[in-house]
């Protein structure tokens, strides 16, 4: 499995962290990260060698993937601070991996990926790897808005600008995806149920680290979709619309003004 965006490129981009007493997300925890990543990675080599991925469906399969999306046990808890950076640029890259390995699977190398069918076929894994993404996501940017908050005036750059931005429009690009797929006719409504839940719990941080203009955007992007939902799930994207209408600007967001 690839990495979205490399690791050590995101790194490069904020250069040395602001010191501070401690992180969230401790060793322990990035070592429970990279080994279940590693065995999903052997696992998914073997299936695909029969021209499929793990699935949910097989019990053995679904104690390799729980373990990998079990929140607390990769990424510790609130709060996250500028030391956590580093760990949950690698995590996500990971986490964005496997989603993505999901959505362009090919049965055969070489062949162009069928991102519909396997968005149908996949649909129980892509909404478990994507709603695990925007958790830790949530958590890049709460520990990214320390770092702004902890790091000397002087010292944002235009590399360090430019990087937050370039991660930051990451985000939103699977936010944004994520959020589409939602009207999606094939989708199970315990999916969607997944995926609104993640939306609305991982919004706060992501809400407050988007432009203004951005959040207009995201709010009409939200109107298209709720035609194709009801009852509970309507519900929880009117939710999610409402918490792109705060006007709130500062940290990540401000950085635009």
């Amino acid at each position: 499995m690839k990495r979205l965006i490399p690791a050590l490129l995101l790194l490069s981009w904020f250069g040395a962290m602001p010191l501070v007493a401690r992180a969230d997300v401790s060793s322990a925890n990035q070592n429970e990260s990279a080994a279940a990543f590693q065995g999903l990675d052997t696992l998914a080599r073997e299936t695909r060698a029969q021209g499929d991925l793990p699935r949910l469906s097989s019990p053995a399969h679904a104690k390799v993937l729980d373990r990998l999306w079990n929140v607390e046990a990769t990424l510790g808890r609130q709060p996250y601070r500028s030391a956590d950076v580093p760990a949950l640029i690698a995590i996500g890259a990971n986490a964005g991996a496997v989603l993505k390995t999901y959505a362009l699977f090919t049965p055969q190398n070489g062949s162009l990926p069928d991102t519909a069918a396997n968005t149908f076929k996949y649909q129980d894994e892509i909404a478990r790897a994507g709603a695990y993404l925007l958790h830790v996501h949530a958590a890049q940017l709460e520990a990214i808005t320390d770092f702004i908050a902890v790091l000397p005036a002087d010292q944002m750059n235009k590399a360090r600008r430019d990087g937050l931005r370039q991660m930051r429009l990451g985000i939103m690009e699977q936010f944004t995806g994520l959020t589409l797929m939602l009207r999606s006719p094939n989708l199970r409504s315990e999916n969607r149920l997944i995926l609104l839940n993640a939306l609305n719990a991982s919004a706060i941080p992501v809400v407050a680290a988007t432009a203004l203009a951005d959040r207009t955007a995201m709010a009409t992007q939200i109107d298209t979709i709720l035609p194709e939902l009801s009852g509970l799930e309507r519900e929880k994207a009117q939710a999610l619309k409402s918490l792109f209408m705060n006007q709130n600007c500062d940290g990540l967001c401000a950085m635009d003004q």
